[in-house]
């Protein structure tokens, strides 16, 4: 019996219309955004930005009517577990940052130093209420960008503080900000085109979680939401050791949701942050790459400058290596790997490490999916970034083609014919050999919500993505996941 079929029917009639609906919504979308990748006319341009615009809204209308009625009919339940949630919240910003990116804008977390390693909570509604509140900052944010921070109150509660740089709301607007089927401002529908319900779920989880959430915003200066819940550490983590030496660190031309993340990664690990200062009290630069060459090149004089790309930048990186830049990093930054880059900067292997560790690494990718459609779309996506890709249209072609080939990253659809994704994860991780076991699983389903997830996991998924994907996003998840297995390598 396949994983959709020990569902309730409630649940399987919800799961069979969101995978119906999302899966050719999935192309639309995917094919229109490659087609915007290619040369245009403007009034093509336009067609086919209106085609997004239009498939987006459709997509957050779909969203969010599945789960307001996922949830009459099958209430909340929680499944609580050891939850690490820089890494949780980490996850959401990297999957929405294309959204941010495509406006020009950051999306960013920040940890204060006292937060626990590790929390104990349901870290797929958690997940589901981040996606719906960093989701809308950056609908409504033009110039800035969103910070996640996280923090905790009084040793009590586990705070989570959404702030945005938008255009903030009115007390009218907060007031009815979490009915169902209300929008906020009325000059916001043209934007939105949604029924008002994201806010409205976000409201039933962190009620059901025995948390709650606030906002407090003024027109012209954004909005902040805060989101409290009981605080229940985990048993305490072996600290993490920080390998080099403290650095003087220079900011140039970041955003402040940017710089105050980065600020607070480097001030854990002993590093000091000068926002204003010169060459000579500086050991290395972190500079937007989007600075002018001339900018890049200045800094380079006095130290070694890491740009901050985003993945889509790919293209520029020997133009920023001919600028002076001795190395980079993906936005948004992963605290790991700003440690990485800081512990080899400067030292006598910097060299060999600039080209490990701040090069885009290309690598064998395998597609299983049977959406023709989809999978012609991942192929083609992939393959202009450079990666080889192999495609299988059910579950059992999937682990046939494990057996018998190395991967560097699996994207598994979850409902397939002859075998369905679980089966194939759970076949492929009992293979023999550490390489077949370790080597990356992204689920990929049109149907996502907290038992999806954590069924997909307990399969043998490494990571959950909702259909559709974009260009953007599917080359972001595979770009880290295959920088992450040539890291380890």
């Amino acid at each position: 019996m396949s994983e959709a079929e020990t569902q309730p029917i409630e649940q399987r009639f919800l799961a069979s219309v969101s995978h119906e609906i999302r899966t050719p919504l999935n192309g639309i979308l995917g094919m229109a955004s490659l087609l915007a990748e290619t040369e245009l006319t403007p009034a093509q341009a336009d067609y086919v930005s209106a085609i997004r615009r239009s498939g987006a809204r459709l997509l957050d209308l779909l969203n969010n009517v599945l789960d307001y009625a996922r949830m009459d009919a099958a209430g909340v339940e929680l499944e609580t577990a050891e939850t690490d949630i820089r890494g949780l919240a980490q996850d959401v910003v990297e999957l929405l940052s294309p959204r941010a990116h495509e406006k020009g804008i950051d999306v960013c977390v920040r940890a204060a130093g006292n937060l626990p390693e590790k929390v104990v909570l349901d870290d797929g509604r958690v997940r589901q209420i981040l996606f719906n509140i960093v989701g809308n900052a950056i609908k409504f944010t033009e110039k800035g960008g969103v910070l996640v921070d996280l923090s905790t109150l009084n040793d009590k509660e586990l705070c989570i503080d959404i702030n945005d740089s938008g255009p903030g709301l009115t007390e009218e607007a907060q007031a009815r900000l979490f009915n169902a089927f209300e929008q906020a401002e009325a000059g916001h529908r043209g934007i939105d085109g949604g029924v008002g319900l994201g806010l409205t779920i976000v409201n039933r989880l962190v009620e059901a979680m025995n948390g709650s959430v606030t906002i407090t915003s003024a027109p012209g200066i954004g909005a902040r939401f805060r989101i409290l819940l009981p605080l229940n550490v985990a048993a305490a983590a072996k600290p993490v050791e920080r390998a080099g030496q403290p650095k003087r660190i220079g900011l140039a031309g970041m955003s402040a949701p940017l710089m105050l993340s980065l600020i607070a990664m480097a001030d854990a690990a002993g590093h000091t942050i000068l926002t204003e200062a010169d060459g000579s009290e500086v050991d290395i630069w972190l500079a937007d790459a989007r600075l002018p060459p001339s900018e890049l090149k200045r800094l380079g004089h006095s130290a070694p400058v890491i740009a901050l790309i985003r993945p889509e930048d790919r293209d520029h990186i020997e133009n920023l290596r001919a600028n002076g830049c001795a190395g980079y990093l993906m936005r948004p930054v992963r605290e790991a790997s700003l440690m990485e880059r800081l512990a080899v900067s400067g030292s006598a292997a910097e060299p060999e490490a600039t080209e490990q560790t701040g090069q885009f690494e290309t690598g064998r990718i395998l597609i299983a999916d049977d959406n023709a459609v989809n999978a012609l779309l991942a192929t083609r996506v992939l393959e202009k970034a450079g990666h080889a890709c192999t495609t299988a249209a059910t579950g059992a072609e999937a682990l046939e083609a494990v057996q018998f080939s190395h991967f560097d990253v699996i994207l598994m659809d979850l409902r397939m014919p002859v075998m369905d994704g679980y089966e194939a994860m759970r076949q492929i991780r009992a293979l023999p050999g550490a390489e077949k076991n370790n080597t990356p699983i992204i689920a990929i389903s049109a149907e996502i919500n907290p038992d999806v997830e954590k069924a997909a996991k307990a399969a043998g998924a490494d990571a959950v993505a909702a259909k559709p994907l974009d260009a953007h996003t599917l080359r972001s998840i595979v770009d880290r996941w295959t920088d992450r297995q040539k890291a380890q390598a």
